[in-house]
């Protein structure tokens, strides 16, 4: 008979985890090596957290077998850290500006600019064009562009 599939083999190391009653946080990574095909009948799943820290922690699991003298060996073996969830910070998606069709809008002076690359592209001002003067005197930074490559 073939043992179980890989994927089950680590839902059994990764449920020992989550059993376990020093459990701390979800999984977020984990490791299955499968150093011998599980045979049929008994076997026995260890969990050891090997190092808990404030967020995360660290495990390592074994699956083991009585061999042919009745001596248990390991047939698998497997990591995992998990970790504690805490709020942080999020942000959304910006909605496109609003805007009115390029058609609408005047070339910029970008085409004669002194830069090569510059002139490769259709860029229209709608708000915030290059300032006339570099001297700080702009209320906002804030700059919105039609463009396309031409």
């Amino acid at each position: 008979m073939v043992g179980p599939f890989g994927g089950a083999t680590a839902a059994v190391v990764l449920q020992s985890v989550l059993d376990h009653p020093r459990l701390l946080g979800a999984p977020i990574a984990l490791t299955v090596n499968y150093a011998a095909a599980i045979a049929e009948g008994t076997f026995e799943v260890r969990a050891t957290p090997v190092r808990t820290n404030r967020s995360t922690q660290h495990w390592t699991m074994t699956i083991s077998q009585p061999g042919p003298a009745g001596v248990p060996a390991i047939s698998t073996t497997a990591t995992a850290v998990t970790a504690a969830r805490r709020s942080t910070w999020g942000n959304s998606e910006t909605p496109l500006p609003d805007v009115p069709p390029v058609s609408e809008v005047k070339r910029g002076l970008f085409g004669t600019a002194p830069l090569e690359w510059l002139s490769r592209y259709d860029m229209r001002v709608v708000r915030g064009d290059l300032p006339a003067r570099w001297d700080g005197s702009t209320s906002h930074s804030e700059t919105v562009l039609l463009g396309a490559r031409q």
